[in-house]
């Protein structure tokens, strides 16, 4: 029997939209014997996709949790969507995550989401295995995919398989390491397959071509390599699972899940190929009084540690939290300490997940993902601890919103069911905002785009039964500074607990396009009290002089604050807000406007149609490019303000047989002509 820790693997489907992470994730449960029927994504019947608004759509909006078992280990699998207005769902799941299947589409291959995603994998130093679907497809090709992989993210790709026919053809895979062939056409669940060896010299080119890759990265394969002889089968894996935990190299496996192929294989290389808790090690946080680095290993005799990194309303339970545990055990009735807020709660309830059901369990231990219930205050991103060996991890980050849009309730008597249902959706979802028209006083909330803030208005509706009216959608601007500025500020004010008077002295300086805001303390402060003041300096350029939108691309020193005695802290944190406040208004602030990468994929005959129409919004061409011989894609640069609504304008342009996909790329200052066009 496998070890409880190393038999463990925490692992993420991350991948473009429609690539087919809910089909895996449907067929590994059924193979693994969790459940014992096939759902359907477009029957709305998958059992991760368990939301109606996924049902309805055909796609996933919400990452959902399931476990199962394969020879003797525990995979637990978070299915994330593949729609970019959802990727703060694939950010707090690879936050928590020891390994990743990234899904490519055999016949589209490296798309925009699919670069998104890879790069934030490699934010979070995640191991990840390959899996080319969809083989059975007319156009595939796995190994178009393999090349476009190593070329756009500079990576070594380890072909551990290869297709055994294509297209309508494709029947099985060839696993390269043990060299046997898997051929799926006793049944049509793919439950039962057949397992053939393979013939002498079949594979010797492809096989050669992985031993020549893993001995770039693994000394013990060149001296195999170098003495001419042939490397067995234990220590290729061996190189393999090495190369891949070292993040030095990805293996690629392929199938098609719709058509019941290669998941078998796919699982057998998460439990060889991608890490458990304890190959990932110890991780690191600091001692939330002194800022000192401290570790916690992945055991059970470690003092209790995790992560939070979702939370979900339940209209029986409450809010459950989504926990990766990473020392320790947790058990019911527990007291743990909020490192985040500083306060000591009590563990009601702990569950282990399976999508939208819920499993009660008295403890949980290191390594483990569950839910849990009891604690109060708290938020996506938050350090949960032993009150006694306190500790805190570094929490999350989330895009601003880019479209927002007025709501109010349909009647008076629903105004306060409303602000319970927003009050609810944003303690959800990080990247969900809610506010107020500074000139209007109109309700707005805020999202990552029109599909994201459909959904959740369905919501509002649906769960919370609360009807309501709302306007179009609108951007949501920038404002950043175009010049430096040093201001000082001095505050003296008698307030009702005493005089208050403080001095802060600022410096203020535009970073370049995209690098976003930073925030730096230089004056002789302990850790708490630094913390505290960047967090203030934070606030105060969360919205603009200009028309209240957030500050972005700017640069905050702090280059001194009044000492104690004659200054109070109250008095410096003041004369700090004021001093950037004031800052801001002088350094020659713009307005900034989303631009927006568009990706059209359509029949040819219809391409000089959307780039004659790219050009009247103000859009820029970069480039056409061939999928095959009747389909083009089409990518530029286009103002967001302009692409509200291109889901109808595209569809009339094509007859309704092109698709497209955007996603933010930069922002740049609005043009005069365009100022009076403001939201």
């Amino acid at each position: 029997m496998v070890n409880e820790i190393t038999g463990l693997r925490n692992i993420g489907f991350v991948a473009h939209i429609d690539a087919g992470k809910t089909t895996t994730t449907e067929r590994i449960l059924f193979y693994t014997k969790k459940i014992h029927r096939l759902g359907d994504v477009d029957e709305g019947t998958a059992t991760t996709d368990y939301l109606i608004q996924e049902k309805e759509r055909g796609i996933t909006i919400t990452s959902a949790a399931v476990s199962c078992y394969w020879k003797d280990h525990r995979i637990n699998i978070i299915d994330t969507p593949g729609h970019v207005d959802f990727t703060v769902e694939v950010e707090r799941s690879l936050r928590i995550l020891d390994g990743l299947i990234v899904i490519f589409c055999g016949v589209a291959g490296v798309q925009p989401q699919s670069e998104t995603i890879w790069y934030q994998a490699d934010r979070y130093k995640v191991p990840r295995i390959v899996f080319v679907n969809k083989l059975d497809r007319v156009g595939a090709d796995p190994f178009r995919v393999m090349a476009e992989i190593e070329e756009k993210f500079n990576c070594t790709v380890l072909p551990v398989q290869i297709p055994i026919g294509m297209e309508e053809h494709f029947k099985g895979v060839i696993d390269v390491v043990e060299q046997k062939k898997y051929l799926w056409d006793i049944d049509e669940t793919g439950e039962q397959f057949r397992v053939e060896p393979v013939g002498s010299g079949e594979i010797s080119e492809v096989r050669n071509n992985l031993i020549e890759k893993l001995s770039e990265v693994d000394e013990e394969i060149i001296r195999f390599v170098l003495d001419g002889k042939d490397v067995p089968t234990t220590l290729l894996k061996d190189a393999i699972r090495k190369a891949t935990l070292s993040l030095k190299a990805v293996p690629v496996l392929m199938g098609s899940a719709l058509k019941n192929k290669g998941i078998q294989p796919l699982l057998d290389a998460i439990v060889d190929y991608l890490p458990s808790p304890l190959d990932k090690g110890e991780v690191v946080g600091v001692y939330p009084r002194s800022g000192e680095c401290i570790t916690r290993k992945p055991l059970c005799e470690e003092p209790f540690s995790s992560v939070v990194f979702k939370i979900l309303n339940d209209p029986h339970a409450g809010n459950i939290l989504y926990t990766r545990i990473y020392s320790g055990t947790l058990s019911l009735n527990q007291r743990v300490l909020n490192a985040s807020t500083g306060k000591i709660e009590r563990v009601m309830r702990i569950y282990l997940l399976h999508a939208d059901k819920k499993e009660p369990v008295k403890e949980a231990k290191a390594g483990e993902i569950v839910g849990i219930v009891g604690i109060k205050e708290v938020k996506t991103g938050d350090t949960l601890c032993d009150p006694d060996n306190p500790i805190f991890f570094e929490g999350m980050h989330f895009p601003e919103p880019l479209i927002s849009l007025a709501i109010e309730p349909r009647t008076s008597k629903d105004e306060e069911k409303l602000n319970e249902a927003l009050k609810t959706l944003q303690v959800e979802d990080p990247s969900f905002r809610v506010g107020k028209d500074r000139e209007t006083g109109q309700l707005l909330i805020s999202g990552m785009g029109e599909l994201h803030l459909e959904v959740i208005i369905d919501r509002i509706v649906r769960e919370f039964n609360v009807p309501v009216k709302t306007g179009k959608p609108q951007v949501t601007y920038r404002e950043t500074i175009s010049e430096e500025k040093v201001v000082e500020d001095l505050f003296e004010k008698d307030i009702a607990t005493g005089k208050e008077r403080g001095y802060a002295k600022v410096r203020l300086a535009p970073r370049g396009r995209g690098e976003g805001n930073r925030v730096t303390v230089n004056i002789e402060i302990n850790h708490q009290m630094r913390e505290y003041f960047i967090n203030i300096a934070y606030e105060s350029i969360s919205f603009g002089p200009l028309m209240g939108y957030p500050v972005t691309d700017v640069e905050v020193q702090v280059l001194a604050l009044g000492e104690e005695g004659p200054y109070t802290h109250l008095g410096n944190e003041l004369a700090l807000r004021r001093a950037i406040q004031r800052g801001l208004k002088e350094a020659k602030p713009i307005l900034l406007e989303p631009v927006v990468l568009l990706e059209v994929i359509s029949p040819s005959d219809y391409v000089g149609n959307i780039v004659s129409d790219i050009g009247q919004r103000g859009g820029e061409l970069d480039k056409i490019e061939n999928i095959s011989e009747k389909i083009q894609k089409v990518k530029a640069y286009v103002p967001l303000k302009k692409l509200l609504g291109y889901v109808t304008d595209l569809r009339s342009l094509t007859q309704g047989r092109a698709s497209f996909w955007m996603k933010l790329h930069h922002y740049a200052p609005v043009k005069k002509e365009k100022s009076i066009l403001i939201n």
